[in-house]
């Protein structure tokens, strides 16, 4: 019976996580000082006062994703199997994000010298995994959907995906922008706010919609 509970309790601490991680992103962002949460990228709250803290929400809530995707994704019935191997390789990316700050940007932290560092590119390394893995992950769920005759759903997953892509790109587009000083400032941190939030969704609502898995968790 302790397994059964265990089981269940990862299960739903790694499908609620996402959530916790946009709170805690979005609570970050609106509370640390010197940070725009317009400008400055959802990567740059690993950085300054706080930073560690974040980087810690990532790797935790990435471990826990983790965790509940190895749980129930290894089973024959639980979706889609493709869909659950991308997101783990969700999870992964956000423990790699975690462990590895991103690189000063757009003058934050306030005096830090902006430079190319391997940790930064680690970052990014781990930043590609959560939005690719995630787009990826949407659109196998969406032909799975489709196959199943579940057309509503196929159609959130695809409206994510969509949504992932294009908010991501043009926050990136936005960001070199700034970079380049071609502009003076733009929504960046704002576009990718949101693609993180329409991703992070989206993980969380397909694994608690999977009932096979609650099924396995209780030890059905």
């Amino acid at each position: 019976m302790r397994a059964v509970t265990m089981m269940r309790a990862i299960f739903v601490c790694g499908a609620v996580c996402p959530l916790l991680l946009l709170a805690g992103l979005c609570w970050a962002g609106a509370t640390r000082d010197d940070y725009d949460q317009m400008r400055h990228g959802v990567s740059q709250l690993t950085l300054g006062d706080g930073g560690m803290m974040i980087r810690l929400l990532f790797a935790i809530c990435g471990a826990l994703l983790l965790a509940a995707v190895l749980m129930t994704g290894r089973r024959p019935v639980s979706g889609p199997v493709w869909q659950w191997r991308l997101l783990g390789v969700v999870a992964v990316g956000l423990v790699v994000a975690g462990v590895f700050p991103t690189d000063p940007a757009l003058g934050y932290p306030p005096g830090a010298p902006e430079a190319i560092s391997a940790a930064g590119a680690a970052h990014q390394v781990g930043g590609t995994m959560l939005f690719v893995g995630t787009i990826a992950a949407a659109v196998v769920a969406a032909r799975n959907a489709r196959r199943h005759g579940r057309l509503r759903w196929a159609t959130v997953c695809v409206v994510v995906a969509w949504a992932v892509t294009g908010l991501a790109v043009a926050a990136g587009v936005v960001f070199r922008l700034m970079q380049r000083d071609v502009i003076g400032t733009g929504p960046a941190g704002l576009l990718e706010l949101l693609s993180m939030a329409c991703g992070l969704c989206w993980v969380s609502a397909a694994m608690l919609r999977d009932r096979s898995s609650w099924a396995y968790a209780d030890g059905r």
